[in-house]
C-alpha cells in the first residue's frame, strides 16, 4: 500500500548556471525589496551586477548583511529596519543562516510582535502563515533551507535555544539556485555543507515519516552528491571539474530540503540542534562530526533487532552506500569518518564537556527508525568532543 501523504515544496524553481540574471525580473517593481546576503557576497561581480540593473529598473532596494545564525534580536531588528522602509518583498542571498533570516523576517513583517513570540517551544503564539513575497537564492550547497517551511532562529548561552519559526506558508515562493554561485567557497566549507547535505538525504530516507515522493528525491539526490562530492574527495577546488561538481551538489541540497520538508529527519539533527544553542559550532560542521557515531550506534540496533521491519531499514542504508560505492555500510560510515577528520572538533567551537549532558536532555530522536538513549546519544557526542 501506497499510504496517504502530502508533499510541499517552492510554486517556481529556477535551477541552472547564469540563472542569477533571471532574479532583476522577478522581484516587485513597487515598493522596497529587502536584500539580504552574506558579506561575501557583496564583494561579487553578480552583486555588481544585480545593483546595477535593479536601478536600470528603478527598483528600490534595502541592503542588510547577515554574517551567522540569526538570533531573536537580528531578526527583530530587520523587520524593525524593513517596516520602516516599506519592505514589500525580501531575497536572501547566501547560506543557510542568511535565508533563515530572510525568511523570518518575510514573515515577521506580517506578524506583530517578536519572532521569539512565535517560536516551537519557546513562544506562546501560533504564527498565521502570513508572510511577504520571499525568493530564497542559496550561495553554498548545504542546508537546503531554499525549500523548507521553517526558519531556525539561535540564541547561545546557558539559556539559549535553536528552535523554529515553521509553518507550510513559509517555505519560499520562488527558489533560484545557480551552481556557480558557490564557486569560490572555502573548501572547509564546501565539505561542512555538503556533509550537511547529505545527512538530510540519509535520514529522510529511513525516516519513519518517509514517502514515496521523498524516497524518490531522497534517492536521486544521493545521486547527485555522489558524482558532486568528488568536488572535496579529489580535491577539485578551481579546476575544470568544479562547476559541474558544484552543479551536483546543489542540486543534492535541494533535494535535501524537500525531503528535511516533507519526511523530517533524524538523530542527527535531533542532537545537532542542540549543539548549536550551547556552542559556536555551525550546523554543517556539527551534522558532519555526528554523522558516523549516531548512525554506527543505529546500524548496531538494526542489526540486532532482526524484524522485518529494521531489515527494510538495513536495506536502504546498504542501498545508499552503494550509490556512493561503498560495499558496505562499514565502508560508507568509514568515508564519512575520514571527510570528519578534516573539520574542526566540538570542543574548539567553545563547547565544554559540563554542557553536554543539557545538550541531550534537548535532544531528541525525531524520525529515527531507532531511538538511541540519552547515554547513546552522549557517548556518541564525546568521540568528536
Amino acid at each position: 500500500m501506497v499510504g496517504v501523504f502530502r508533499h510541499l515544496s517552492n510554486r517556481d524553481l529556477r535551477f541552472g548556471s547564469g540563472r542569477i540574471g533571471d532574479l532583476p525580473g522577478l522581484v516587485p517593481s513597487t515598493g522596497t525589496v529587502l536584500f539580504i546576503t552574506g558579506r561575501h557576497f557583496q564583494k561579487s561581480p553578480a552583486w555588481s551586477m544585480l545593483v546595477g540593473e535593479l536601478k536600470n529598473r528603478n527598483v528600490k532596494i534595502l541592503s542588510e548583511i547577515v554574517t551567522e545564525e540569526p538570533s531573536p534580536e537580528v531578526v527583530d531588528s530587520l523587520t524593525e529596519t524593513s517596516r520602516n522602509s516599506g519592505v514589500e518583498a525580501v531575497v536572501a542571498i547566501g547560506g543557510g543562516s542568511v535565508l533563515d533570516a530572510g525568511k523570518a523576517v518575510a514573515a515577521m513583517l506580517r506578524h506583530e510582535g517578536g519572532v521569539t513570540d512565535y517560536l516551537e517551544g519557546v513562544g506562546h503564539l501560533e504564527p498565521t502563515g502570513e508572510t511577504v513575497p520571499m525568493i530564497a537564492v542559496p550561495t553554498t550547497a548545504g542546508t537546503g533551507s531554499e525549500a523548507t517551511k521553517n526558519a531556525v532562529i539561535s540564541r547561545r548561552g546557558i539559556d539559549g535555544f535553536k528552535k523554529s519559526l515553521r509553518h507550510d506558508a513559509f517555505i519560499p515562493g520562488i527558489a533560484l539556485i545557480d551552481p556557480e554561485l558557490a564557486v569560490g567557497c572555502p573548501p572547509n566549507v564546501s565539505l561542512s555543507c555538503g556533509m550537511d547535505a547529505f545527512c538530510q538525504l540519509l535520514e529522510s530516507w529511513v525516516s519513519t515519516g518517509a514517502t514515496p515522493m521523498t524516497d524518490a528525491l531522497a534517492k536521486d539526490g544521493m545521486t547527485h552528491f555522489a558524482q558532486g562530492s568528488r568536488l572535496f574527495s579529489e580535491g577539485l577546488y578551481g579546476g575544470a571539474d568544479e562547476s559541474d561538481c558544484r552543479s551536483h551538489l546543489a542540486l543534492a541540497a535541494y533535494n535535501s530540503g524537500l525531503t528535511l520538508a516533507n519526511a523530517g529527519l533524524g538523530s542527527v539533527h535531533g542532537i545537532a540542534g542542540p549543539l548549536g544553542a550551547y556552542c559556536e559550532v555551525p550546523h554543517g560542521v556539527a551534522c558532519g562530526l555526528l554523522l558516523a557515531p549516531v548512525f554506527r550506534r543505529v546500524v548496531a540496533h538494526l542489526e540486532n533487532a532482526g524484524a522485518a521491519e529494521a531489515e527494510t531499514f538495513l536495506s536502504r542504508l546498504t542501498l545508499a552506500g552503494s550509490i556512493l560505492g561503498d560495499e558496505s555500510l562499514d565502508h560508507l560510515l568509514g568515508r564519512f569518518e575520514v571527510w570528519s577528520d578534516d573539520l574542526p572538533k566540538l570542543s574548539s567551537y567553545g563547547l565544554e564537556e559540563s554542557h553536554v549532558d543539557a545538550v541531550i536532555a534537548s535532544s531528541s530522536n525525531k524520525n529515527s527508525p531507532v531511538s538511541l538513549t540519552p547515554e547513546e546519544m552522549k557517548r556518541a557526542v564525546m568521540e568528536v568532543f
